[in-house]
């Protein structure tokens, strides 16, 4: 039983090929303590890094985690193990020999990965990359990257039929488990069939859409102003005639990663892997 580091890793960048990845981002290694021939007997799949999934990955006996969201996003000059953050974990999991790998944007903007994934749990079909060309990303800390546009990180679609803002909001309520903690903006009773998602913070998107003539937009952590001047775009003229806006949570647009990912790296080494989907709680608004 195990499979090579090397043989894992390029089964992870099949579904989120590191091509795919913003320029701003750090997809990939976090952590890597062991040569490519070195064999995985056991990864565990999480959202993010916390306290009690390095606890979890140390009681599995896990050699690796892979995550969604980075362990770090910019260059470190020290491991401090006094960080609450990145320092602690990286000292942690170092002292406990296990491994990192996140798949970020290189998964969010792969074909078949986050977004389409997304896309597809609220009803949306002929799936296409959105926006295209050169668009401004949050990058956190409150600063903005240039994305290449070669492979966009958004999607948009078509529902089958045209139905109203309500009935849509009910049924992304249950496919992302966020039953009456979404946000909206919109009139409940308009008619809305084009739309586009983006997990994660993708509020930069929304003039975009917008622009794009779809009816809704389901993305999180919609900034204030942004949702504000959504709202203001009514009635403005025909490409944002009753636009309609969804915040679905960063939790809420994002967690399907595990589950996919988990699913996707059983199949591919059945028998070869143990492959557990965290159990800890890591949505912080529940």
């Amino acid at each position: 039983m195990g499979v090579p580091v090397g043989k894992l890793i390029e089964e992870i960048e099949k579904n989120a090929p590191p091509s795919c990845a913003e320029s701003w981002d750090n997809s990939g290694w976090q952590i890597r303590l062991r040569a490519d021939g070195a064999e995985i007997n056991c990864l565990l799949v999480a959202l993010e890094l916390t306290d009690a999934v390095c606890a979890e990955a140390e009681t599995l006996g896990a050699e690796l985690i892979l995550t969604h969201h980075p362990l770090f996003f910019v260059p470190q000059k020290c491991i401090d193990a006094r960080d609450l953050n990145g320092g602690a974990y990286a000292a942690r999991l170092i002292r406990a020999g296990i491994s990192v790998y996140a798949a970020h944007t290189s998964f969010d903007a792969a074909p078949g990965g986050m977004n389409d994934c997304l896309a597809a749990r609220v009803g949306l079909t002929e799936l296409r990359g959105f926006p295209e060309g050169p668009v401004l990303i949050d990058a956190g800390s409150g600063s903005q990257e240039t994305g290449t546009g070669a492979h966009p990180l958004a999607r948009r679609g078509v529902l089958p039929e045209p139905i109203p803002f309500a009935a849509l909001c009910a049924q992304a309520e249950k496919a992302l488990g966020m039953e009456g903690r979404l946000k909206t903006v919109g009139d409940p009773e308009n008619l809305v069939r084009t739309g586009g998602v983006c997990g994660g913070g993708g509020g930069d998107f929304i003039p975009d859409a917008i622009e794009a003539g779809l009816d809704f937009f389901l993305t999180s952590d919609v900034k204030h102003h942004q949702a504000q001047w959504a709202k203001e775009q009514w009635g403005k003229g025909a490409k944002s005639q009753g636009f309609c806006l969804i915040d679905g949570g960063h939790f809420g647009t994002e967690n399907l990663f595990t589950r996919e990912m988990a699913e996707r790296l059983a199949r591919a080494f059945p028998g070869a892997l143990t492959v557990a989907e965290t159990a800890a709680g890591l949505d912080p608004w529940a």
